[in-house]
């Protein structure tokens, strides 16, 4: 989770402009289409909602029957400025909340990260339970270990992830992966250059950790243009990626 208003900021600012988040949102808009057409009617819950870009895009897009919630109150505080439906609830704890089985597509965008495997996998189930048979749960994680950097500490992230990782997971639900793949591909040698360095000066003592920020920050229009190009790119290449530094994995209720 986020560890400030000040970062929550970054991130309310950030949404609607950074590249990362375009690739993200049109990823997910994608495979709602592809699983449900043009039913604008369905019903979606973003579960960890952050400070509510997606369900603004998912709104423009014509998905008026969304909800979401996040376990900050700081998160749930930038929703209520953009006007959505949004609680502060636990993922890994909301039993009491919301029907089972009342949802067509849940999204879990960058949450499980904060947790160890036993919590995670309640987390899931959770999710599980409210999603109706055959709808869809779609979680985008950080993954591969070798890219961990300040940004994780910002968020405070414990762990990342790869599909192996999800295969255990699922083991103990009634989910299964459709798809999967990794992101940024073209951008790792990039990616990886800025996150060798980091673990260099975050071993020697050389960052001051109280002072630590997240990569939530809009470069410049050129560089941001430029770099949402290079993943749009490598979606028409490669089907699944096969390395980077995000992994974005749909599942279905069986």
């Amino acid at each position: 989770m986020l560890s400030s208003r000040e970062e929550y900021q970054m991130m309310y600012d950030s949404e609607e402009k950074l590249w990362w988040y375009k690739i993200l949102h049109e990823k997910i808009l994608k495979e709602i289409l592809a699983r449900f057409g043009q039913n604008k009617n369905i019903r979606i819950l973003d579960a960890g909602c952050g400070t509510g870009g997606l369900m603004s895009f998912l709104i423009q897009n014509g998905y008026a029957n969304i909800e979401g919630f996040d376990y900050s109150e700081d998160a749930v505080s930038f929703c209520k400025e953009r006007k959505l439906k949004v609680q502060q609830i636990d993922v890994t704890n909301f039993d009491s909340e919301f029907i089972d089985a009342s949802f067509d597509v849940i999204i879990n965008d960058d949450v499980l990260y904060q947790f160890e495997d036993a919590v995670i996998v309640r987390a899931i189930r959770n999710l599980e339970k409210k999603l109706k048979p055959e709808g869809i749960l779609i979680s985008n994680n950080n993954a591969f270990d070798v890219f961990y950097g300040t940004h994780d500490i910002a968020v405070g992230g414990l762990q990342r992830f790869t599909k192996a990782d999800f295969d255990k997971y699922l083991q103990q639900t009634g989910l299964k992966i459709l798809r999967h793949s990794y992101w940024s591909l073209f951008l790792s040698p990039l990616i990886l250059s800025v996150r060798l360095l980091q673990q260099f000066q975050l071993k020697f003592n050389l960052i001051n950790k109280t002072e630590i920020i997240s990569d939530v920050s809009v470069p410049g229009n050129f560089v941001n243009n430029t770099l949402y190009k290079i993943v749009k790119l490598e979606e028409k290449i490669f089907k699944n990626g096969g390395f980077g530094s995000s992994l974005f994995l749909v599942m279905i209720k069986k």
